[in-house]
């Protein structure tokens, strides 16, 4: 069992539960878990995967900046990040500029539903072409739908939870085929806490309109 991965497990589960709450912090804790799998992947083959987490851990400090909701003027900046730090360090709420969680548009659904299913296909081709990859098929599938699933949740759609629905417990059978138990067993439990995170966003959505509705 290597350490590596049993170390990027357990940052798993860290980031998802903070996920779950919608915790700023899961940012950091999935930037590092990305920095591990980039290894992990590489070295089991898997190179979808692998670019996945170098993309991922990208979009982990993307994700982090649009959360704080970051603009381009830098007073505005250092103001957020003052507030932000006042926020999570000490405990206070108040004035937290946090991205409130809401529902993905509808003329937006058909757009990721296609861009999900075309980079699947291109990076099937690809890893057929170069004939590197150990689990194609997998590799390809759990790439476009990850990628779709980060896009929503830097945006903050409850939604996003329905992409690691289904791409959870695919991954979770990938890496048991591989006999990478710790991160198979990572991806069974997220398989799991994913419907509980999906009620939980959807509900926190459905009460940030509701407080819009009243504010207008």
């Amino acid at each position: 069992m290597d350490i590596i991965e049993v170390i990027g497990a357990l940052l798993g589960i860290i980031y998802v539960a903070l996920q779950y709450k919608a915790n700023l912090w899961m940012w950091v804790s999935s930037l590092l878990m990305s920095l591990l799998y980039i290894y992990i992947n590489y070295a089991n083959g898997l190179y979808a995967n692998f670019v996945l987490q170098i993309i991922f851990a990208a979009m982990a400090v993307v994700g982090l900046l649009h959360w704080m909701g970051f603009k381009k003027k830098a007073t505005q900046r250092r103001l957020r990040l003052r507030a932000w730090m006042h926020h999570n360090w000490r405990g206070r709420k108040k004035d937290a500029p946090q991205r409130p969680i809401t529902s993905m548009p509808r003329r937006t659904v058909v757009p990721i539903i296609a861009a999900t299913l075309l980079l699947a296909l291109a990076t099937y081709a690809v890893l057929c072409h170069t004939g590197e990859s150990s689990m194609p098929i997998f590799d390809s599938i759990t790439v476009a739908i990850n990628l779709s699933g980060t896009y929503m949740l830097i945006r903050k759609y409850y939604q996003e939870w329905i992409c690691w629905m289904i791409v959870d417990p695919l991954m979770a059978v990938m890496y048991a085929m591989l006999g990478l138990w710790p991160s198979a067993l990572l991806y069974a439990v997220f398989s799991i806490v994913v419907v509980f995170g999906y009620f939980n966003w959807r509900r926190l959505a459905q009460q940030n309109n509701n407080h819009d509705n009243k504010t207008r």
